[in-house]
């Protein structure tokens, strides 16, 4: 295990544990914010045991539902209009006011006026 990479892990229960250097024990995680925090504290890049990050996914939802959820109902709307286009003008500063808090790690960021390819392929399912 490198010591710059968060070691995540399923265990046989189902649960998920974050190990962050050799010397010290697993941590449970049951939350994106559970990610975030060990990932900003120890400032590490995931490292998922192959399958795992999509059984995470399937038990805690994709890691830009958060910030989804903090988005007013019309922004989200002008959002899904075109998944792969600019951030609408009229909701950019909307847009960059939720991203704010956002570390960006899991691509959760604007590049310019326009999301990282994450973003737009998270808009782009929600669009259906």
């Amino acid at each position: 295990m490198s010591e710059r990479e968060l070691e995540i892990a399923q265990l046989p229960d189902g649960s998920f544990t974050a190990r962050f250097s050799e010397r010290d024990p697993e941590v449970p995680v049951a939350s994106w914010a559970d990610i975030r925090r060990l990932r900003a504290r120890h400032r590490q890049e995931d490292h998922w045991a192959p399958g795992v990050r999509e059984a995470f996914v399937a038990a805690h939802g994709h890691p830009f539902d958060d910030w989804w959820a903090s988005l007013g109902p019309e922004v989200q709307a002008a959002l899904l209009v075109d998944p792969d286009g600019p951030v609408p003008a009229a909701y950019a500063e909307a847009v960059k006011r939720s991203l704010r808090s956002e570390p960006g790690r899991d691509g959760l960021r604007v590049d310019g006026s326009s999301f990282t390819h994450e973003v737009r392929e998270f808009l782009a399912t929600k669009a259906g």
